[in-house]
Order: structure tokens, then C-alpha cells, then sequence
């Protein structure tokens, strides 16, 4: 009887090795660490950058509210309304505060806080001049606090130079 022998070489399935395996092993267990540290900051950062942003618009948005409160005609706004920080801010109903509060509640419930600042009369270099008729503007500053992911929180100001001309 003859024993046919067939013309495809018998294919042998070779797997890895132990030391293969221990080698990947080792070199997943050196490479992986620091790459999930970096995808960590760059989310952070990211985190960061975008909440830089929206305080950016928010304070923007309290500054353009103050800009355009300066050229209104209601007695209770206007350059001169300045002159009394409290009143403008916290009057219930027509203070600045009450005026905002449906453009602060999305940034409000993020964790962003904010001031607003009103100094005093001053003359164009930002100080008090010795002739009082110079002293026509005031520095409005808002400051935005907002939390990061990296540290507690950030702050923000944001200074704009306001007259009555």
C-alpha cells in the first residue's frame, strides 16, 4: 500500500514566545504611564482654555451692559449714575445686577463668579489730577473668577477707561 504524500507542505502555526510576550509586557508597562499623564494635561489645558474664554465673554458681556447704560436717556443710568456705585449695581429691579441675571445664569451655575469696580473720577492717565477738570473718567473693572482644572480657580480683570464725552 502506498502512503500518498501530499504536495503542500504542512504549515506549522508558530505563537510567541514567553520572552516575546514579557518584552511587550514590560514595554506597554514603560510607554503607557506617561502617555495617559499627557492626554491628562492636555485635557486640563483644554479644560482651562475654555473657561478662559467664557470669563472673556462674560466679563465683555457686564462691560458692554455698563458702555451702553452710559449713552442711555433713564435718569437712573447714565454717566452720572456711576457716581453712586451701590445704587447702580444692587438697586432691585434696574440695578446692573438685575438687569444681567439672565445672561449670568449659565456662568453662575459653571462656578464663575464676578464684581464690578467703578473708581473714581480721573484724568486721562488714569489719575487724579490736580485740576479737577480734568478728571472727567472713570475705570470700570470687572473681575471674573472661575474654576480651573488645574488649580482652585483663575481670576480675570477686565478694565475699561469710561466718560461722559
Amino acid at each position: 500500500m502506498m502512503h500518498r504524500t501530499s504536495s503542500h507542505p504542512r504549515r506549522v502555526a508558530r505563537g510567541f514566545t514567553l520572552i516575546e510576550v514579557v518584552i511587550a509586557v514590560i514595554v506597554l508597562a514603560i510607554s503607557v504611564p506617561p502617555t495617559l499623564n499627557l492626554m491628562d494635561s492636555a485635557a486640563s489645558g483644554r479644560v482651562d482654555a475654555i473657561n478662559t474664554t467664557r470669563a472673556t465673554l462674560l466679563a465683555t458681556s457686564v462691560l458692554e451692559m455698563i458702555t451702553a447704560d452710559l449713552s442711555s436717556n433713564d435718569p437712573s443710568l447714565g454717566f452720572d449714575a456711576l457716581a453712586d456705585a451701590g445704587a447702580y449695581i444692587d438697586t432691585p429691579n434696574t440695578g446692573l445686577d438685575d438687569r444681567l441675571e439672565s445672561i449670568l445664569e449659565p456662568y453662575l451655575s459653571a462656578g464663575f463668579s464676578y464684581s464690578v469696580s467703578i473708581g473714581t473720577l480721573v484724568s486721562n492717565d488714569g489719575t487724579v489730577s490736580g485740576n479737577g477738570d480734568e478728571n472727567i473718567f472713570r475705570i470700570i473693572t470687572v473681575r471674573v473668577v472661575f474654576p480651573s482644572a488645574s488649580t482652585a480657580s483663575y481670576e480675570l480683570p477686565v478694565s475699561v477707561m469710561v466718560s461722559a464725552i
